[in-house]
């Protein structure tokens, strides 16, 4: 069931994109394509003296309508619980704090990824990788919050939540607003992310974002 209602979300899309500042555009709500280069797209409108205000508060309008674009979910108890671990675990990235976000997940969890800074464990590794400027181009990471939890489902020990994410990026480029899925393990009575999700990856600079992110673990 998990794995059918992740698929239908990777079909959502929520995007945000520039063309005067080189933005580019960024891949579908949850979904694994990489991030393309830099690229002529729909261009953000401007206010009247061609400031940066006025192209400020047109990316914010239209970040916006993009999270409006996605229902909000009635929760019930349980499911707050699961959707609060998401919000701090993107909220971890976003300061930059390893060792929050790491102990967030089921140990082990991280073990695959291929960190762009190692340091030897989980939390100085990711530490130290998130916000890495790839050399071939991609999207430098500067911060994400959850803007609102669209879906939780629990089936027994697993839970899936569907979090509307926003994320920025260093520079001109347009922030990106995406549909991101994370699933979690009950364990010991506390529920952890079982497996790394896109916003992690984003977070540490990876463009190729591997297709098993909508896979249950």
């Amino acid at each position: 069931m998990l794995l059918v209602a992740a698929a239908a979300t990777a079909a959502g899309v929520l995007l945000i994109s520039g063309q005067d500042d080189g933005g580019n555009g960024q891949p579908r709500a949850g979904s694994a394509a990489p991030s393309p280069p830099a690229g002529p797209s729909r261009a953000a409108p401007q206010s009247r003296s061609g400031g940066h205000r006025g192209h400020d508060q047109s990316t914010r309008r239209q970040v916006h309508r993009a999270v409006e674009e996605s229902t909000p979910a009635t929760l019930g108890p349980s499911q707050r619980l699961v959707a609060r671990v998401v919000r701090r675990y993107v909220a971890a990235l976003s300061a930059r704090n390893g060792k929050r976000a790491c102990s967030l997940f089921v140990p082990g969890a991280l073990g695959k990824v291929e960190f762009p800074r190692d340091r030897g464990g989980c939390a100085r590794s990711l530490s130290a990788s998130i916000g890495y400027r790839d050399p071939r181009g991609f999207p430098v990471y500067e911060s994400s919050r959850v803007a609102r939890v669209s879906a939780v489902a629990l089936e027994g020990s697993l839970a899936r939540v569907t979090a509307t994410t926003v994320t920025r990026f260093a520079g001109n480029r347009e922030p990106s607003v995406e549909d991101d899925v994370v699933y979690l393990r009950q364990r010991n009575g506390r529920w952890l992310i079982a497996k790394p999700s896109t916003s992690l990856y984003r977070a540490i600079g990876v463009g190729d974002i591997p297709p098993q992110v909508l896979a249950p673990p």
